[in-house]
């Protein structure tokens, strides 16, 4: 369980700085949209075999309430890591 917290905060990071650097300066403007997308799916690369990942805490909240079980005690794992 620590080491998919450790994981998710390590992809959140490096998902927040990619934003933060392309969307700093106004030289990036054309080609912000495709550094966002193409880290967006890197982080889903790397995190959905490790922890089934979650960048959006939305996205994980919604299937969580209907499966329930389980998959609802491990939720604070995607709401802390994000």
């Amino acid at each position: 369980m620590w080491g998919a917290l450790i994981i998710e905060i390590i992809l959140t990071f490096v998902f927040v700085i990619v934003v933060l650097g392309v969307t700093s300066t106004d030289k990036m403007a054309t080609v912000s949209g495709i550094v966002i997308g193409l880290t967006l799916a890197f982080v889903h690369i790397l995190g959905i075999p490790l922890t089934d990942t979650s960048v959006n805490p939305a996205r994980s909240i919604a299937p969580a309430i209907f499966v329930g079980g389980e998959v609802l005690s491990q939720l604070w794992l995607f709401i802390v890591g994000r």
